[in-house]
């Protein structure tokens, strides 16, 4: 009878501590998978945003190219709607890679800045364009605020691999460059045909039919530049800003628990209320437009 093999085989004390061993293993990954699942639960939307934009950044990081063009019109890496039709306030492109430039308040000014940055996959996204594009495009056309949308991709991990959040808001730069005072109804068509979150989304050919529809000009560039994916590395960029940059900075300075979609700013302070809520969110809008109108300086008596 051969006995070579048995020399190698673990005692039963041995089998039974390597029992107990990874028994003790598995018991310790449950506890932290636990004790991650109630963070999670306790942090709410917030903290699951967060989350997801940390594995955004960090697969952009090193699969993205890092500078490409930017588009024109977008100087802050929004673009601006004022006045009559929601027409674009015009800006130049700038250099490739080069940082955005904020659009300040004036102080005193009746004319209210609103910002939303805003991702086209984001159903919270869609539920606040529902309740209050209306009314946006009343004000600003009254001139009495100033619009300014931020596409970003937030959410680009979340369209079965083929990022459309990036996608689309590379193809709305297209519009902003090309296109700018028809960038306001391709924004509402985004929304309209908003796909769901975890399903591939519009591929380019149906994002490109999507904006022919809204009769912009120059429609053979922006469906080449849709094509060549002109402006995909700045969609990633300006992504990676918006996260870490002035709107998380706002976000945190209104004591939110971390930057999601989408984020509205009203003259620089970010809306904490009901985005399915128009009157909740015309109510702020009209507060933060008195409080900066108090702030216009005196004018000094004749002497």
């Amino acid at each position: 009878m051969s006995t070579g093999s048995h020399g190698n085989r673990p005692t039963r004390n041995q089998q039974r501590e390597a029992a107990r061993a990874k028994a003790k293993e598995l018991r310790e990954q449950q506890h932290k998978n636990d004790k991650r699942r109630k963070l999670f639960i306790q942090g709410g939307v917030a903290v699951a945003v967060i989350a997801i934009a940390a594995l955004f950044i960090s697969t952009i990081a090193t699969s993205a190219p890092k500078e490409g063009p930017r588009p024109a019109n977008m100087a802050s890496d929004g673009i601006v709607l004022s006045g009559a039709n929601m027409a674009a306030v015009l800006s130049e492109a700038g250099s490739p890679g080069a940082d955005p430039v904020a659009n300040l308040p004036m102080p005193g000014s009746s004319t209210v800045a609103i910002e939303v940055y805003q991702d086209y996959l984001c159903p919270a996204c869609q539920a606040f364009d529902a309740a209050n594009a209306e009314q946006l495009q009343t004000l600003v056309e009254a001139g009495a605020a100033t619009l300014e949308l931020h596409p970003i991709g937030m959410l680009a991990n979340q369209s079965a691999g083929t990022k459309y959040s990036i996608r689309s808001t590379a193809a709305a730069a297209c519009v902003a460059n090309y296109s700018p005072d028809t960038f306001w109804k391709v924004n509402q068509a985004f929304y309209a045909n908003q796909p769901q979150e975890g399903t591939p989304g519009l591929n380019d050919d149906e994002i490109t039919a999507l904006i022919d529809a809204q009769k912009p000009q120059n429609q053979s560039k922006i469906a080449k530049c849709i094509k060549d994916k002109t402006f995909v590395p700045w969609a990633t960029q300006a992504t990676d800003y918006a996260l870490t940059g002035p709107m998380a900075q706002a976000a945190k300075d209104s004591g939110a628990a971390g930057v999601g979609t989408p984020t509205i700013l009203v003259n620089g302070k970010v809306y904490t209320g009901s985005i399915v809520d128009p009157k909740e969110f015309l109510a702020f809008v009209t507060q933060v437009a008195g409080e900066s109108a108090s702030t216009t300086p005196a004018t000094p008596a004749a002497g």
